[in-house]
């Protein structure tokens, strides 16, 4: 294959990686505190003989559009979400871990936790843990959490200088090696979620758009590999007359 072919092959790689990254974007459009993903690409320009320089397509993978999703009134108790920039602090067991995703619940040790079960944690570093069945529980913007008047603990919410630093790993969690700075510009908002920030209407277009534009690649190469085709067989025939 020659450089045309390759560009356009390029091409088609990023646009089936796009594919896949929208298509789980759609597929977590309902996950509670769920960020989208997007491409991020470079073109590597190379001069093709008799047409102006073309571009390969280098993919540089994945980035996280941390813009906040709307936020969903549920009235539970242990359903926190964050008015402003600021994550939660979890400890999944093996690492400390950071999501706006505040559907929690209590476990078996009345420990407040995720829906995957991961400690959720206080600003010392601890466990949360809530006396009782937790009736009558209240917790205030500053992450304070009252019974009978009497503050039983405070769910930990930092801040990051550089939110594009905050690295994604799994059930809309993030790790960072960034030192977390205090909750200036947040605020914790009981029995209340935070969407998903991915809109169903853009990312349905874009896979449309995405679509069209890898079948027409497709086309290009098709063409390509035709006309080489028919200049191998041109130069292959037999000259006349000889």
């Amino acid at each position: 294959m020659d450089n045309p072919i390759y560009i356009a092959l390029s091409r088609q790689t990023a646009l089936r990686r796009q594919m896949s990254v929208v298509a789980n974007n759609v597929a977590n459009m309902n996950t509670t505190g769920f960020k989208r993903e997007m491409m991020v690409y470079q073109a590597y320009s190379e001069k093709v003989p008799f047409t102006t320089k073309m571009d390969f397509v280098i993919d540089q993978g994945t980035a996280t559009d941390h813009k906040a999703g709307g936020l969903m009134v549920t009235n539970n108790t242990f359903d926190l979400a964050i008015n402003g920039p600021g994550y939660f602090q979890v400890d999944d067991g093996e690492a400390i871990q950071y999501t706006r995703n505040g559907t929690f619940t209590l476990d078996g040790n009345n420990r407040l936790v995720t829906q995957q079960g991961y400690v959720v944690m206080d600003p010392q570093g601890n466990p949360i843990v809530v006396p009782g069945t937790g009736s009558g529980l209240t917790i205030s913007e500053d992450g304070s959490i009252q019974m009978d008047d009497q503050q039983v603990g405070r769910v930990a919410v930092y801040e990051f200088d550089d939110q594009r630093a905050l690295k994604k790993t799994r059930h809309s969690m993030f790790q960072t090696d960034q030192t977390p700075n205090p909750p200036e510009r947040s605020r914790v908002m009981q029995g209340m979620v935070e969407s998903s920030n991915v809109s169903g209407v853009a990312e349905m277009t874009q896979l449309i758009e995405v679509s069209r534009a890898y079948e027409s690649v497709k086309n290009i190469i098709d063409r390509e590999d035709k006309r080489q085709e028919a200049m191998i067989q041109k130069l292959a025939r037999p000259m006349q007359g000889f």
